[in-house]
């Protein structure tokens, strides 16, 4: 009998090894969760890429989906809910280009593409126009396609940067007081009561 019990432990210690080692293979063979996409981008946007890389050349840096939250703040004085509610709605939108200056990377229009559909010959709008057009950040609309014609995309960028550049210069900027330095201040220090007796010593 002990020899029995000998066996039937070493039988389930080996069953034990192999379930292992078993479990050890399958784990290798399992997919990894990640795998790099290639290309970046697909075919619409890296030929919408192409034609605003000529288009505009040197002077601008352009960004690829960049999410709307990295480009947009929450106004500071709006109450926690207000606050709470503004953040969730700017998760959901991204900008599938974005035009910067090319030194400071200040954003001065930014383009979405449309999917094509049979019965829509213009791209639809969504919250993301009454955001950018609130902030007066233009926003280009196109409908994706495999080539666009290089005319009507320079027409509608170079409007909506020429409305950014007008924007840009209407805005206040500090205001600054260059006729008068506060270091350099001509009013009195103090003043002295010409009624006030003083004791000579």
């Amino acid at each position: 009998m002990g020899h029995f019990h000998v066996l039937i432990g070493l039988g389930g210690f080996v069953l034990l090894v192999v379930l292992i080692d078993l479990a050890r293979a399958l784990g290798r063979r399992r997919p990894r969760p990640y795998v790099l996409r290639a290309p970046l981008l697909d075919v619409p946007e890296r030929a919408l890429l192409a034609v605003l890389e000529h288009i505009l050349g040197a002077d601008y840096r352009l960004l690829v989906r960049v999410r709307a939250s990295e480009v947009l703040d929450i106004a500071p004085r709006l109450r926690r809910r207000e606050r709470e509610r503004a953040a969730d709605r700017l998760e959901r939108h991204r900008f599938d280009v974005l035009i910067c200056e090319r030194e400071t990377l200040t954003p001065r229009c930014a383009l979405n593409l449309a999917p094509r559909r049979l019965w829509r010959k213009t791209p639809g709008t969504d919250g993301l126009d009454r955001i950018c057009k609130t902030v007066g950040l233009p926003l280009v609309r196109l409908i994706e396609q495999p080539h666009y014609a290089i005319a009507e995309v320079e027409s509608r960028v170079r409007e909506a940067l020429s409305a950014s550049a007008r924007q840009a210069q209407s805005a206040p900027g500090p205001k600054t007081d260059l006729a008068k330095p506060r270091l350099f201040d001509d009013e009195p220090r103090f003043r002295i009561d010409p009624d006030l007796e003083l004791d000579d010593p």
